[in-house]
This record gives structure tokens, sequence and C-alpha cells, in this order.
């Protein structure tokens, strides 16, 4: 049975490298970079058998010597739902692609995307592309 999209939202906050500079804080919390909502529709009947899909596409210039550890959130309702650690960064300049697939409640869920350096005595900005999209399918 093919899969129907029952809702999509994004959030483009810059398509662009160096679109933007927004430190990211080593100060254990993070800094919120992109929100989105999404409608799940109760009254549908595929939205009891759907899928909630989550990308996130964010680029981000580093200063400092060594490896430097980033941490990515995805928040759901105040609540995290999924983190990735990348590490071993050495590289001026990244591009992180974030996937994350889950089954949520019915309703209008709120997503939260976050980032975290936990390198002390580095600097990291969010520089761009920064791209927040989810998808909901049903069967």
């Amino acid at each position: 049975m093919a899969e129907t999209v029952i809702a999509y939202s994004d959030n483009v906050v810059t398509p662009i490298t160096n679109g933007i500079n927004l430190p990211i804080p080593n100060n254990g919390g993070g800094v919120q970079i992109a929100t989105l909502s999404v409608f799940i529709d109760p009254a549908n009947p595929k939205s009891f058998n759907h899928r909630v899909e989550l990308r996130a596409l964010i680029g981000v210039r580093l200063v400092g010597a060594g490896n430097i550890r980033l941490l990515v959130r995805i928040w759901r309702a105040g609540t995290e739902i999924y983190y990735n650690l990348v590490t071993n960064v050495f590289d001026n300049n990244i591009t992180l692609e974030e996937l994350f697939v889950e089954t949520a409640p019915l309703g209008v869920q709120n997503y939260q995307l976050i980032i975290e350096n936990q390198t002390p005595a580095t600097t990291a900005f969010v520089s761009g592309p920064l791209v927040f999209t989810a998808i909901v399918t049903g069967k």
C-alpha cells in the first residue's frame, strides 16, 4: 500500500553558505537554531499508521585547533527525542546532515533543532545553509 503525505513543514533559515553567522555556545545548553510544526490530523484515518521524518541540513564554520565536538538535538514538545554527537571535526567548514524518523502523537507537534559546541576554548558558528523539514506520511 502506498503512503500518503499527511503534512509537510519546512523552515529555510538560509539556503546558502555564509547566509548567517550564529554563534554556537559551549555552555552546556546549546542554542535553538530552527523550529517547525506539523499537524497530524486525528480525523484522517491514515494518521493512525503514520511516521514523521525530520531532516536538518546545518552548515557550520569552526575556529580553533584540534578536535571539535558538536552535539545536534531535536526536541518535540520540550522533550529531547534525538541527538547526535559529531566528533573528530577538523575542517573549518562542514555541513551536517541529520535524519530522524518517529511516530508522534496525533495533533499539532512542535519541533526544535538545537546545536551545542562541546569543546572548551573553541568557537563555532552556524553559517548556513540551515534547513529544517518535516514530512508526515501514513498508510
